[in-house]
């Protein structure tokens, strides 16, 4: 699909609507030609112009109905055709309303943008633009870049947590013996987060707060020709809560039951699966909005970090041990499926370094000896930008 190079009043458009979607972001995406190349065959001049009026701020239907200008009939069409692009997402509010508001980049537009599975040849020409904007980040890995580039990281909050499957143990859980009749201090009441992915599937409410998408790594990936190296099924990403809802309602997504959850999890899992969780605004404090359930090959996360993309940047709660060397036969399978490398193989012996695990639980889960377990160690997990001379995918 050939298009002709934008115009400068097409490209300041563009640029002024990326401004307001980097404010959803903790670290802004640079407001590079590759980044406004994504954005240009998929929202129309009059789609740009409407969004850029709506700005920032959370509205009703009726609200962006007014301020359009349009008689309801042509906007009903014109506005879902923006939904279902991913530039307008609904906005959980105290009084339950529909709220919608400008979304980011990524966790935002560009997923939904993939997550129907259609290849069209917008969508086509969105990922091969998409392609050409990540490795455009490999211009940062060099020095004394990539130093700035990991510092800006590392002083952020995290985006993603990392759960792990409900088999692994919390090995590191204690209690605590209470003599009958005795007061003790209490501290005060906290929300404690769900911290397998069995857990956080189980607390969702009701019928309507699960839902399945394509997974958005693996369709641009397929969609470029470099074709996922794990067999993972095409819809595997699961939206939850107020997000599941808006997947169904328009067309990107299939409420799932939570045994039909739980299947498709244990079937990821068994493949390699990491269970990586995104939070509303990028922080990890706020409610779960989706569910990551991606390889170390073309998850845009971990395998953006294995291709010296990105640095890492993710809360974790578990890190994986080596119970007895005895049992261990250094047969390298928890390496090969370990994410970011933390494992390596010394004299048929595998060895864990605590400070790169981030937790998933793939390690214990797939070895073949049971050597290894998940012990409770709440942390951020910060992973430099690799040199590409490391790399794990050239």
């Amino acid at each position: 699909m050939n298009r002709s190079k934008m115009t400068a009043e097409r490209e300041k458009s563009l640029k002024k609507l990326a401004v307001m979607m980097n404010t959803r972001h903790q670290n802004p995406f640079p407001l590079s030609e590759e980044l406004l190349n994504c954005i240009d065959p998929v929202l129309a001049p009059e789609e740009v112009d409407f969004l850029i009026e709506m700005g920032t701020d959370p509205y009703t239907y009726d609200q962006v109905l007014s301020r359009s200008g349009m008689p309801e009939d042509r906007f009903k069409d014109f506005f879902e055709g923006i939904i279902r692009k991913g530039y307008a997402w609904p906005h959980d509010t105290p009084d339950e309303k529909q709220w919608y508001r400008l979304p980011g980049f990524m966790l935002g537009a560009f997923e939904v943008y993939l997550a129907d599975g259609r290849e069209t040849p917008e969508k086509r020409e969105f990922a091969r633009r998409l392609d050409a904007l990540l490795h455009s980040f490999g211009k940062l890995n060099k020095f004394p870049t990539r130093n700035f580039f990991n510092a800006q990281v590392r002083k952020s909050q995290p985006h993603q947590s990392i759960l792990i499957p409900a088999g692994a143990p919390a090995t590191g859980i204690k209690g605590r013996t209470i003599e009958v009749g005795k007061a003790i201090d209490t501290e005060p009441a906290r929300v404690y987060p769900a911290k397998t992915v069995e857990a956080l599937l189980e607390k969702q409410e009701g019928g309507r707060n699960i839902a399945v998408i394509h997974c958005f790594c693996r369709q641009y990936h397929k969609m470029v020709d470099t074709a996922c190296r794990f067999d993972h099924p095409p819809q595997s990403c699961i939206a939850i809560g107020s997000l599941a809802k808006f997947a169904v309602e328009h067309g990107t997504g299939r409420y799932l039951s939570k045994p039909e959850a739980m299947d498709l999890v244990h079937e990821l899992q068994s493949k390699g699966a990491v269970h990586q969780v995104f939070h509303q605004d990028e922080n990890v404090n706020n409610p779960e909005v989706a569910i990551c359930n991606c390889c170390w090959d073309c998850c845009g996360v971990l395998g953006s970090y294995n291709r010296g993309i990105i640095p890492l940047n993710l809360h974790a709660f578990f890190m994986a041990q080596l119970t007895d060397e005895s049992l261990c036969n250094g047969c390298s399978v928890c390496a090969d499926y370990c994410p970011v490398r933390a494992i390596s193989i010394v004299d048929d012996v595998c060895r864990i370094d605590g400070g790169k695990c981030i937790g998933c639980g793939q390690c214990e889960l797939q070895c073949p000896q049971e050597a290894i377990r998940m012990d409770e160690n709440e942390r951020t997990v910060f992973l430099p930008l690799l040199k590409k001379s490391d790399a794990r995918i050239s």
